[in-house]
């Protein structure tokens, strides 16, 4: 896992990373694997160095990496970079509220509405779907193609210079439109689902109940720090859900595993609704209510 201190080394080597040779631990310049067209070579099936329950409060510690990595040691690490002395996600005072029903209904739910979308094997938008699982990425002339094993998602990146998609227009994993920043993939994406009436309607952001709303803009930079390291930075802003931009950064590392067949991820909206819902209710009914939290454990009630 990456530790938060980690992250904001990251982001100070950002503009480093970018340039044609980037530097190694040991101070060496690495020139990245290329493409016939000269750019770097992503290429691979790659996995995420956390997982995406939450950004504030990191990812499991008993989520190892499949590659035979050792399982991750101590709290979960904060991916949030900036604002770096909170780690919070910057919520304007009623989006906050909102984010604690959120919570507090994953806690006892006894609607649909009221299970995280990713139970409900609902999309995972950006940035959250390069957090599940393993990820795919090819690169054609013009083009970048990342698959997810995720309910066998995808995103397709022109790198042509064309503009968004209309407007009106909503997707799950949003429009990405990408180019090359040096030997850095910036990847802007607009165009993301959202319902200002059901916020439940629509990816989160984490499985904390993050939400956004229709204004939300991410901007991802992909740099190839060694053969088998990508550091990953995303800017997220969305000027009617938060009182500023904010940043996360971690590491997603090369699959080594040279016999790993991409695995399609069977799910199906309302698998285990009926279980969770009836829990809920049983919740409910016997006056015991309390809010989704890790500061108890993975589960915190009242």
């Amino acid at each position: 896992m990456i530790a938060l201190t980690a992250a904001v080394a990251v982001l100070s080597l950002a503009p480093v990373l970018a340039s044609a040779q980037a530097p190694t631990a040991a101070g060496k310049t690495w020139d990245p694997p290329r493409t016939a067209d000269g750019r770097p070579d992503l290429q691979g099936i790659w996995t995420p160095s956390i997982g995406g329950h939450t950004f504030e409060e990191g990812g499991d510690p008993a989520n190892a990496i499949i590659q035979g990595d050792p399982a991750p040691q101590g709290g979960r690490p904060k991916v949030i970079v900036d604002p770096t002395l909170e780690g919070r996600i910057p919520y304007q005072p009623w989006a906050a509220e909102k984010r604690n029903e959120n919570l507090r209904n994953i806690f006892a739910p006894t609607r649909p509405e009221h299970i995280e979308p990713e139970d409900r094997c609902l999309p995972n938008g950006v940035p959250r779907s390069n957090l599940r699982g393993q990820l795919k990425i090819t690169q054609g002339p013009g083009y970048v193609l990342m698959l997810y094993e995720w309910i066998h998602a995808y995103r397709f990146i022109p790198l042509d210079g064309s503009p968004h998609i209309a407007k009106g227009i909503q997707l799950w994993n949003g429009d990405s439109r990408g180019r090359w920043e040096g030997d850095t993939l910036v990847v802007d994406v607009t165009n993301f689902l959202a319902d200002g009436r059901n916020f439940n309607n629509q990816p989160w952001l984490d499985g904390h109940g993050s939400f956004y709303s229709d204004a939300l803009h991410v901007v991802e930079r992909w740099t190839l720090a060694d053969a088998n390291t990508i550091n990953y930075e995303a800017t997220i802003e969305d000027p009617k859900v938060f009182t500023r931009p904010w940043k996360l950064a971690f590491t997603i590392g090369r699959n080594g595993d040279k016999d790993y067949e991409f695995f399609e991820v069977a799910c199906y909206e309302g698998h285990k609704n009926e279980y969770a819902i009836g829990a809920g209710r049983a919740l409910k009914a016997a006056g015991q209510t309390g809010i989704h939290e890790h500061t108890k454990g993975f589960y915190g009630g009242k």
